[in-house]
């Protein structure tokens, strides 16, 4: 935007106007600079006061809902929601994950409406960590069993004694690799396997009182874990980012975390700001009907899990 003044010849011109100008002809044009000015207000206002109702930072509710969502299986859910099951009730824009991209960061920030790529121990996690007070969970979807994976060892009872194991390097899929190394026999943690309590979700290897097989542990990006594997005993990967690596859970995972009360339900969270808006609301019901659950059951047999029960 450039800023511009009127040129001093044009303002001079107008001082040396006759003494009596024929006012009728500087009438009309006159009124319509004025009623051009009444309608920029009254635009402006318009605009302004729609973008108030959503901070501003949000798209209207006539546009198309923008959602940050990871490539699988969240990325595969939504499309099929817009193409078969939106209806017209609204149309998504769906921006897909890439590297060290915090989802929680674009909906604060306004760079998306909604996010749907994280389960809620990461969300309660991220959001302490990172003071978000304006995001809201709206939905549960589904849940990726965590697995234990293996390119050396073929069975659980033949884990070398001080073998490494590959976990991932964020607090909550940290503890959740524990928690499933524990109830696959392997260690035993000062906690016990569905606390939820506030602690429960951040245990490191210090809450570790029995390690038979004398593992060792290192810390790595979730995404580098599957190609990492043949330099490990094991390697305990999320169910999104096994996919993606062309591992089939419910088939390759020496051991598989349960759906069973599991707390690591995947979610679309929103601004508080949207959470009443209609789109949000419509694909909120979608997302946990029955028709979405059918189609998580159908592509990802055993490897996704819907949270709610499908049609069958």
């Amino acid at each position: 935007m450039s800023d511009s003044t009127p040129e001093p010849s044009a303002a001079a011109s107008l001082t040396d106007r006759p003494a009596r100008p024929q006012r009728g002809r500087f009438r009309p044009r006159t009124w319509l600079i004025g009623g051009g000015v009444i309608v920029v207000l009254v635009v402006a206002l318009v605009l302004a006061l729609s973008l108030r109702s959503n901070g501003g930072k949000y798209s209207a509710s006539d546009k198309p809902l923008r959602v940050f969502a990871s490539v699988t299986p969240h990325t595969d859910i939504l499309k099929y929601v817009n193409d078969h099951l939106a209806n017209g009730k609204f149309t998504l824009k769906i921006i897909e994950e890439t590297d060290n991209v915090d989802g929680n960061d674009v909906v604060e920030h306004g760079d998306a409406d909604a996010n749907y790529f994280q389960h809620v121990p990461y969300f309660n996690s991220d959001t302490a960590d990172k003071g978000y007070k304006d995001l809201k969970i709206v939905a549960s979807v589904h849940i990726e069993p965590y697995g234990i994976y293996s390119s050396t060892v073929k069975n659980l009872s033949d884990v070398p004694h001080g073998g490494l194991v590959l976990l991932s390097n964020n607090t909550s899929n940290f503890a959740r690799g524990l928690y499933l190394l524990q109830a696959a026999g392997l260690i035993k943690l000062d906690h016990a396997q569905g606390d939820t309590s506030p602690g429960a979700f951040a245990i490191t290897e210090k809450n570790i009182v029995d390690n038979p097989h004398h593992l060792t542990f290192k810390q790595v990006d979730p995404a580098q874990i599957p190609r990492s594997l043949p330099d490990a005993a094991l390697g305990l990967i999320n169910g999104n980012v096994a996919l993606e690596a062309g591992l089939t859970p419910a088939k390759d995972a020496l051991f598989l975390e349960s759906g069973t009360n599991n707390p690591y339900a995947n979610v679309l969270v929103v601004p508080t700001k949207l959470a009443d808006d209609p789109r949000v609301k419509a694909l909120a019901q979608i997302l946990t009907g029955p028709q979405v659950a059918d189609y998580i059951t159908q592509h990802y047999p055993g490897s996704v899990l819907p949270v709610n029960k499908g049609s069958n």
